[in-house]
């Protein structure tokens, strides 16, 4: 359906107007038709409305058609006209034309047909010259725009031909490097470019059909350069490109790099006074702590018990700050560690309100205990974490509440399929918080008050973190508290439903299931530089008939246990003159039969990081500061295995701890057992810290290296090139360590000790058998572990 035509007649003649209209009508033209008497009318109604076509009678009261014309032409009217008149005077006609008229129709003419194909050729070239004239009122209004960018903007925008001669160089950016508009133009680009490798790159890339870019730095300007292929039809006619300053992005990127240098700068002298702090902290601590411990066992009256109680009390709330420190700086950057375990939460709150019971009754107050019964019996997560978070904000409520209730409720808020929500309610009527403060009270180093701090003690970590840990889980921490009325802190998390009961462990600590008459007797090198920790670990050793030779630095340890025969060496880590990483390794390295005694590490650094550390420098094991009497002799008893040498003074001292007085290798257990003996991770998890991506870690090293390892050695051992199999046998022993099979570490000791002196090679072959034998059941063992840990990470990712 054709649109509605309006039409503006023009025409003082009544008789003239009905003919048009009827016309109009029996061509089937669709039209608003409006009518003026007069010029001054015609041009009134234009001022007032658009119309699409304009019907003119040549003679008018006011002015003739062709003046009239001349006016609406004037005013920018573009409408089609047609000029009608009673007279075929062609210069009238010739006349209209050049004024504007679309048209001239003699009276005579004004025919349906003849109207009505006037005014559809008129109205639709009209339109066409319309859209064209609007098109190129768009072009010319973008070219304007892109002239002003290309003339304002810092860019360069530039053509090449084929050859590579520029055709067009203008922009803005032009004037940073010293030159003007179209400047290069005729130039060769490639001669222009030729101590910018990159760019000719760029451009006979660009020639050869394919789309560049590269950074150039150009008198101290720097440019990105865009490099655009040409293409007419299959062929490539040059290339156009752009160049835009980068100048202050590079200089605000190199402001950024030297600010995160500095902020990096910053956090390893930060981390490396925690660490150092946190060594000078425990060292004196372990010897307070340590020596406390042996002076409580001599005979003390009641008085001397209530101070030296008084001061375990003040040591082990030291070490809560410096552990609380600790997790401040482990949480800040961002190496928390989180476990995903099955166990028994009611038991585990149970047991941590036992101990906090007797804090408890020291402020007179109750310590009351409500569970949901819809909770299950079992849950999947951290629950190391989440005793350290209960343990600090009951631990909060009782140091500041007296003759008062704090009370712990838990209860199921909601659950899903495979999810279950607890939230953990901790009240308390102690003294409350300032409503101000409630909005600051989880920031790191705030408390609730200015005198907190003097009248309770501690760091105003313990909230901050216990908020940290919550979160880092999925959980969310609020609090709500009346100054002098008590507070009341919850916080809720998600946990994993589960039917798998959480591991059994003896009731007993490991420490006290070991056997400490095997230690007596043993003849231990003590590097230590600390004169208390000294006569701590002397002290220690002496209460067990075990004999202790001091070195106060590295260099007099190696002196010492290049002289003297050894059972043992507790190495210290920081001391004077050689500390104990160089001496672990250069006791590996170069003493010779003296290479493989076993080595204590004793740390004062509490991180995961300082245990790897200390286990690649060649320990044995490691003893974090401070440590109790029962924990050095455990790790004494695990590293010796109850072989000690009989007399280190006498003549008819055994040769060697891992052979027998008939030099024949120790009795092993048949091939069937050994390949039957269970894998136990319990070290390597420990080692880990419960981190199952570490476990995963070290399990695949393990599995990448053993294989080539153990080929290697039986290769060696089958050309009888001892060396090699006693380096092969040792570098393995770190690795072997920690799978935690007593066996596997037994044979591998047997065959290195036996490769390195020289004796009773004849063994090394069915030892080198068996090893293999064993160590290939544990890695098929090892393999199924693998997945399992992949699986469980996947799971975490995904929650």
């Amino acid at each position: 359906m054709e649109p509605i035509v309006r039409l503006l007649v023009v025409d003082d003649d009544e008789v003239d107007r009905m003919i048009i209209k009827r016309s109009l009508r029996t061509a089937k033209v669709e039209a608003e038709v409006y009518n003026a008497a007069m010029g001054s009318e015609a041009l009134q109604a234009l001022a007032q409305n658009q119309f699409d076509f304009i019907f003119i009678d040549f003679m008018l009261p006011d002015m003739n058609g062709l003046e009239l014309l001349q006016k609406i032409r004037e005013r920018g009217i573009t409408t089609p006209v047609q000029i009608v008149t009673s007279q075929g005077d062609e210069r009238i006609a010739v006349e209209a034309m050049k004024t504007g008229a679309s048209d001239y129709l003699p009276k005579t003419l004004l025919t349906p047909e003849g109207i009505s194909q006037s005014i559809r050729n008129a109205v639709r070239l009209h339109r066409i010259e319309e859209e064209r004239l609007r098109t190129e009122q768009q072009l010319r209004h973008t070219q304007e725009q892109l002239e002003i960018v290309i003339s304002g903007a810092p860019i360069v925008l530039w053509a090449i031909d084929a050859a590579g001669i520029y055709t067009m160089c203008r922009g803005n950016g032009l004037s940073l490097i010293g030159l003007q508009t179209d400047e290069l133009v005729g130039a060769s680009a490639f001669e222009v470019f030729k101590d910018f490798s990159n760019v000719i790159v760029c451009m006979r890339r660009a020639l050869s059909g394919n789309s560049a870019k590269c950074t150039i730095k150009m008198q101290e300007v720097w440019f990105d350069c865009l490099f655009l292929p040409i293409q007419d039809q299959n062929y490539i006619t040059g290339v156009i490109g752009v160049c835009y300053d980068i100048t202050e992005r590079i200089a605000i990127e190199e402001e950024l790099k030297n600010a995160k240098d500095a902020a990096l700068g910053v956090a390893r002298v930060k981390e490396q006074f925690l660490a150092n702090m946190s060594h000078e902290i425990r060292t004196p601590m372990n010897g307070i702590l340590g020596l406390a411990e042996v002076l409580w066992k001599t005979e003390l009256d009641e008085e001397q018990r209530e101070y030296l109680k008084a001061i375990q009390t003040s040591a082990n709330n030291l070490m809560v700050i410096i552990n609380d420190l600790l997790d401040f700086s482990k949480i800040e950057a961002g190496k928390i560690t989180l476990e995903s375990i099955p166990f028994d939460l009611k038991h585990l709150v149970k047991q941590l309100l036992t101990i906090l019971e007797i804090r408890a009754k020291e402020r007179n107050n109750t310590l009351k205990f409500l569970l949901d019964s819809d909770i299950p019996e079992f849950v999947q997560g951290d629950p190391v974490r989440l005793s350290q978070i209960l343990n600090n904000l009951i631990g909060n409520a009782l140091k500041f509440t007296e003759n008062g209730k704090v009370k712990l409720g838990i209860e199921v808020v909601a659950q899903e399929a495979e999810r279950v929500f607890l939230e953990f309610t901790v009240t308390d009527t102690g003294i409350g918080i300032e409503e101000e403060k409630l909005t600051s009270i989880f920031e790191k180093f705030t408390q609730g008050s200015n005198d907190t701090t003097r009248r309770f003690g501690g760091t105003g970590l313990g909230l901050s973190i216990a908020k940290e840990l919550v979160e880092v889980q999925g959980g969310k921490m609020t609090v709500e508290s009346r100054l002098g009325q008590g507070s009341t802190f919850r916080f809720l998390l998600p946990f994993l439903k589960t039917d798998q009961q959480p591991q059994t462990e003896s009731v007993q600590p490991k420490e006290a299931l070991l056997n400490i008459e095997s230690l007596r007797g043993a003849h231990v090198l003590l590097a230590e530089d600390n004169p208390i920790n000294q006569l701590l670990v002397k002290k220690i050793l002496a209460e067990e008939q075990i004999t202790c030779q001091v070195a106060n630095n590295g260099k007099e340890a190696i002196e010492l246990l290049a002289t003297q025969d050894f059972d043992l060496v507790l190495m210290d880590m920081q001391m004077p003159e050689m500390d104990g990483y160089e001496a672990m390794q250069y006791i590996r390295h170069r003493m010779g039969t003296k290479s493989s005694i076993p080595i204590i590490a004793l740390t004062a650094h509490a991180t995961q990081s300082e245990a790897t550390k200390c286990i690649m420098c060649g320990a044995n094991s490691f003893i974090s500061k401070p440590f109790r009497a029962q924990t050095l002799w455990y790790e004494m008893a695990s590293v010796l295995g109850g072989k000690i040498k009989a007399n280190h003074f006498g003549a008819d001292a055994e040769a060697t701890s891992d052979f027998n007085s008939s030099n024949k290798p120790a009795e092993i257990q048949p091939k069937e057992a050994l390949e039957k003996e269970p894998l136990d991770l319990s070290y390597l998890r420990e080692f880990a810290d419960g981190n199952e991506s570490f476990m995963l870690e070290i399990i695949e090293i393990f599995l990448s290296q053993t294989p080539d390892q153990l080929q290697e050695l039986n290769e060696a051992v089958a050309v009888s090139d001892w060396g090699t199999v006693q380096g092969l046998s040792h570098k393995m022993k770190s690795s072997l360590a920690l799978i935690g099979v007593e066996n596997v570490q037994l044979l591998n000791a047997q065959i290195e000790h036996a490769a390195l002196h020289r004796i009773h090679t004849e063994q090394i072959l069915p030892l080198s058998e068996e090893l293999s034998a064993l160590v290939n059941n544990l890695i098929c063992q090892l393999r199924i572990v693998e997945q399992s840990l992949l699986h469980s990470i996947q799971e975490n990712q995904n929650q």
